[in-house]
């Protein structure tokens, strides 16, 4: 017997802030990726990340960025406030990681807690703030703290039972998805040193460490091994008319030199980390050409005016809609075939 019919109305207000935070902050990745983002926009050069049973009972970010303004405590978790966008126009220019707003506020509705401890260069002791679910300013007292910012989530997706029990569930799966994007920000980010380490009932280790030197191939080395050294080089590219350049590193063709997946491929637009199907499409086939029997390692930096794309497509920012995208195929082929990838730096 079907259901009854009933009015139309409006869902109450608590209700959409949980059904869109559940949509902004999709697993722990995202959460983490939300918080070392605005870690980078804020400057920091060192990061460091704190985890609890993969970041599942506890996610913490340090940095040494800017820090908030007191003037900004009320609505720094508020829906929907940012300092990045004034009109819709500003999207067109922008060159920082978040904008939508949503984050903080979003955090706060999915987490047990979320506490922030803060202090900028012009404060003598830090703040820390404590937000409740709606993403309201419940408590704040002074703290020892540098000129930074550390923002602690507690018991992440407590608020949407099952999607916290599924992650528990498959703790290794999400704990490889987490670092893998850590992993993403500090390669394009190599000036900055990334500290990562994780605790469990039975232990504390270390998840990852960069030193920061501003050199790519140092970065990689560090999270991969050392044998990174013999199996990369340096592929810069630039198209003047398209306005597009190219650089990074990628494999050389040497055998040994690949491997027998495509899961070390890594593409960034302006420094963010991006998914382009297409574009790894297109790269792994003229690799073929040198080496068919591997899949290229890869981590190239596309450069190219904002106007040429838009990146609010996704709350993630990972999907990317380009005005012109055979162009940006055609020049990564072009890219890769004018480069002779079995001698290091000699065009052909």
């Amino acid at each position: 017997m079907a259901a009854a019919a009933r009015n139309i109305k409006a869902i109450d207000a608590t209700s959409v802030h949980k059904i869109c935070s559940g949509q902004v902050i999709l697993d722990p990745s995202s959460a983490l990726k939300e918080l070392v983002e605005n870690a980078l926009d804020a400057g920091a050069n060192k990061i460091e990340v704190r985890l609890k049973e993969c970041g599942l009972d506890m996610l913490e970010v340090i940095d040494n960025g800017a820090g908030i303004k007191p003037e900004d405590y009320e609505s720094l978790a508020g829906k929907h406030t940012t300092s990045k966008l004034a009109a819709f126009d500003d999207l067109t220019r922008l060159t920082t990681f978040g904008f939508r707003g949503e984050a903080l506020s979003s955090l706060c509705a999915i987490s047990a807690s979320v506490v922030i401890q803060t202090r900028t260069a012009e404060q003598l002791v830090g703040t820390k703030l404590v937000y409740d679910r709606n993403g309201t300013l419940t408590s704040t007292e002074s703290c020892a703290r540098e000129v930074g910012t550390t923002v602690t989530l507690s018991n992440l997706f407590a608020s949407l039972p099952v999607r916290h029990k599924d992650f528990h569930k498959n703790k290794p799966r999400e704990f490889q998805r987490l670092v893998r994007k850590l992993q993403q920000y500090a390669i394009i980010n190599s000036e900055t040193r990334f500290v990562c380490s994780n605790t469990t009932a039975k232990s504390r280790n270390s998840v990852l460490s960069t030193q920061g030197t501003g050199r790519t191939l140092d970065c990689v080395t560090s999270l991969f091994g050392a044998k990174h050294r013999d199996m990369l080089q340096p592929l810069q590219f630039e198209d003047a008319d398209a306005s597009i350049k190219v650089e990074g590193l990628i494999s050389k063709a040497a055998p040994a030199c690949g491997l027998s997946s495509g899961d070390r491929q890594m593409f960034f637009l302006n420094k963010r980390p991006v998914d382009v199907p297409k574009l790894a499409k297109a790269i792994n086939e003229v690799y073929k050409q040198y080496n068919m029997h591997q899949y290229p390692i890869y981590f190239l930096n596309i450069s190219m005016p904002t106007t040429c794309y838009d990146v609010n497509v996704t709350p993630d920012k990972r999907q990317i809609m380009f005005h012109n995208e055979a162009i940006l195929v055609q020049v990564l082929c072009v890219c890769c075939l004018s480069f002779d990838i079995s001698q290091p730096g000699h065009p052909r």
